[in-house]
């Protein structure tokens, strides 16, 4: 037995999760939805940012079937326009990358349907594929700064169909963030949607799967759109099919603005030998300092004139000087580590206290003299 399309059509995109927090849903061909729910407005209490709002805009990719038996109406979105670049990037590979999947899928299906047709004595009818999107927010609106996308995948093998829509929603800064529903509506986020749906549920039992509603999950899908956050339920998840996909709408304060999340960047570690380090003429041990920093993650610059070497990762900094007994990390003021670096076999060194003390990395003695540094 074949695999039914729609199922292939309902797995694709569970790979966008990690990058932009794709939500699915699906929608009735041809309506937006069934019904939309508008719920009490949220004001969301949070520190007020500067945000750079710039208008992103969308060029667009067509895409078409090298097989005659699919028919296809298939516009990929790009984003152009956003502060981060590199996301905008890989945001755009995911876009193109997932419709392509589709395409290929879709193109298999109706390739083996129509030779099915042919060996049966049917007469087969292409099948179709549609992808079609629309840019709920460009950034310029309220909140200040978010991008708010939808994206509408439909294919049809003839009867009722089960579209998918995939929400992006990101805030477009110049090192671009994911938003969620908790950003957008509080920490309360759940139950508020959650008291909403069931509302609306008792206004109209009929219209409904009551006793099956449990919550909202945390990657409810969801869009933003004329200052509202818009939550979207998939067809069938909360009401029968004739309901389409309920919407449920919540004005946003009209102040509201996205605080900037700090996420702890990934630990790194290496490990150096003892034939890596030597021993100062104070009796401190030093490490090859370039062999450290790079390990770690950071970015060395070599000043020849002044015999100074400088650290760089993101917005964090530092420099040492040959001879010279003064450290510091970013806006803090010089400390004395009782050793200065020096050079040694064209390596600079310096006090392990410094990658401890100044670096604030995690230092370890292991077997054999090993140092495991960890930051």
């Amino acid at each position: 037995m074949r695999k039914n399309p729609f199922n292939m059509l309902k797995m694709s995109v569970l790979g966008c999760a990690m990058l932009v927090g794709v939500s699915g849903a699906v929608l009735t061909a041809g309506s937006a939805s069934a019904e939309t729910v508008t719920a009490v407005p949220i004001s969301v209490k949070v520190t007020p940012i500067a945000i750079q709002a710039a208008a992103v805009q969308i060029k667009e990719v067509l895409l078409t079937s090298k097989t005659e038996n699919l028919k296809t109406n298939v516009k990929v979105p790009q984003l152009t326009g956003m502060l981060d670049a590199k996301y905008e990037e890989q945001l755009n590979d995911i876009l193109l990358s997932h419709a392509n999947e589709d395409l290929a899928n879709w193109e298999k299906e109706a390739d083996e349907a129509a030779a099915d047709a042919k060996t049966k004595g049917f007469t087969y009818r292409p099948y179709e594929l549609t992808i079609i999107y629309e840019l709920k927010s460009d950034g310029t609106g309220s909140p200040a700064g978010l991008v708010s996308l939808q994206i509408t995948t439909y294919g049809a093998t003839g009867g009722t169909g089960m579209p998918r829509v995939d929400t992006y929603n990101v805030l477009n800064r110049e090192e671009a963030q994911r938003i969620t529903l908790q950003d957008v509506l509080g920490d309360s986020y759940k139950e508020t949607v959650d008291a909403a749906v069931r509302a609306a549920m008792d206004e109209h039992p009929e219209n409904y799967f009551k006793d099956d509603f449990k919550g909202i999950e945390e990657s409810q899908g969801f869009y933003v759109e004329n200052g509202e956050a818009v939550v979207v339920f998939p067809k069938y998840a909360i009401a029968p099919g004739v309901m389409g996909s309920p919407e449920f709408r919540f004005p946003l304060a009209a102040d509201l603005t996205i605080p900037v999340k700090t996420e702890p960047a990934p630990k790194v570690a290496l490990d150096l030998a003892a034939g890596d380090q030597i021993t100062s003429a104070e009796g401190a041990n030093l490490v090859p300092f370039r062999k450290v920093a790079e390990g770690l993650g950071y970015e060395v610059a070599w000043n020849q004139a002044t015999y100074t070497a400088e650290l760089h990762k993101g917005a964090q900094w530092t420099s040492v000087t040959v001879g010279k007994d003064s450290y510091f990390y970013a806006k803090m003021a010089p400390v004395s580590l009782g050793s200065a670096p020096v050079i040694q076999n064209d390596a600079l060194y310096v006090p392990l206290k410094f990658v401890s003390d100044i670096l604030k990395a995690e230092v370890k003695t292991g077997d054999a003299g090993v140092l495991h540094i960890e930051q």
